[in-house]
């Protein structure tokens, strides 16, 4: 488990460290404070030197799926992610204590002289850029099928392990993203948006995972307390044979697309079959309480804090509503984990990130007897 976390040039943060980590971790902060990329630096961490998924996931938050199959794309959105954009190489790192022992990623990026196209400030540097090396692999009888396939030089990346250069790997950059080679990440992580719970692919494994663990009935109970008309799930297959949704069945028998639910039911399901899929990993979640009515809150929280401890999951949550901390502090009252929950408070001071650290004893004293202002 994470106990200590560090940020060295990502996004906003030139440095940030999180001490005293606990198993669940709440993160709160103003807007644009960047508690976001938080989440996200801690999943570049989680990837270890497995580029594809950081470049999959981290820049672009899921938004895009890297189908505009661009170099200038993905050199915007590699520019994104780096805090100083004047140093080449660009520059991040990402360390993490666990068990007493320090993980820590050091990336360095040599963008190619594509960057002086897309961003003509760069021209007088241009000596320290790569060569741009293009393979277009040109169909004359498909165009489209041309573009797809071309492949351009975006950056040399190298990831050096815990300082030891012999460790360095080294990638060459390249877009589209799908020709970078993948390798082993140094830990499972997954990073839960407001909109993950719309994929209904995931949903479909969420499900499946369920089912072979005989779980889907348990989580079925859980949701029903809150939404009593949800009697169970399924995903019967059309009559082609074809792949249908994961459906709800409802107390009359009938039965609807999840994703014709509401937000609260699709996101109640998604990340608690989360928990289980994604065991002995890092679950870091966006907006926690996105889509979940005050009267389901508590109940909710209950089943996340004991999930977590199930399953061997460390949470590290992000949220503006204060309502939603009370009833998650109310609900860890008298649980094995009351001990091990961290509420991080982010405040700008001048040019740095100040941090607040209440265990959840103290959170819950502050809130109840003074109503402390945490955000």
């Amino acid at each position: 488990m994470l106990e200590e976390f560090s940020i060295y040039g990502f996004r906003r943060y030139e440095e940030l460290t999180l001490p005293n980590l606990g198993r669940i971790n709440f993160i709160l902060g103003d807007n644009n404070i960047g508690k976001t990329s938080i989440l996200e630096a801690l999943f570049c961490w989680s990837c270890g030197q497995n580029l594809p998924p950081i470049m999959y996931n981290t820049p672009s938050r899921g938004r895009y799926g890297f189908m505009q199959n661009s170099g200038y794309w993905e050199m915007e959105e590699l520019l994104s992610m780096v805090h100083d954009r004047n140093t080449i190489p660009f520059r991040m790192r990402f360390e993490g204590v666990v068990d007493g022992k320090v993980e820590s990623f050091e990336h360095a990026i040599v963008p190619s002289d594509l960057l002086t196209d897309y961003d003509t400030a760069y021209k007088d540097k241009a000596a320290e850029f790569l060569p741009r090396i293009s393979n277009d692999r040109y169909d004359q009888s498909n165009p489209l099928l041309t573009q797809m396939n071309r492949q351009i030089t975006v950056a040399e990346w190298t990831v050096t392990e815990n300082g030891n250069a012999q460790d360095a790997e080294r990638s060459l950059f390249t877009s589209p993203v799908t020709t970078i080679q993948q390798r082993k990440s140094f830990c499972s992580a997954k990073v839960i948006d407001v909109l993950s719970h719309t994929g209904i692919s995931e949903i479909a494994q969420i499900y499946a995972m369920l089912k072979r663990e005989r779980l889907i009935g348990e989580v079925t109970d859980k949701i029903r307390e809150i939404y009593p008309d949800i009697t169970g799930f399924d995903m019967i297959p059309y009559p082609d044979g074809s792949q249908a949704p994961v459906s709800v069945v409802r107390s009359d028998g009938s039965m609807l697309p999840i994703f014709t639910c509401g937000d609260g039911v699709q996101r109640w399901f998604y990340i608690l079959g989360c928990l289980v899929l994604y065991r002995n990993s890092i679950l870091c979640i966006d907006e926690i309480d996105s889509g979940f009515h005050p009267k389901a809150q508590e109940k909710f929280c209950r089943y996340l804090i004991d999930g977590a401890t199930r399953y061997n999951v460390q949470l590290f949550l992000t949220t503006h509503n204060l309502e939603f901390l009370d009833n998650f502090l109310r609900a860890a009252q008298n649980t094995e984990e009351l001990d091990n929950i961290r509420i991080l408070s982010l405040k700008e001071a001048g040019d740095s990130i100040k941090i607040r650290n209440l265990d959840a004893r103290e959170a819950y004293k502050a809130r109840k007897e003074f109503n402390l202002e945490m955000r």
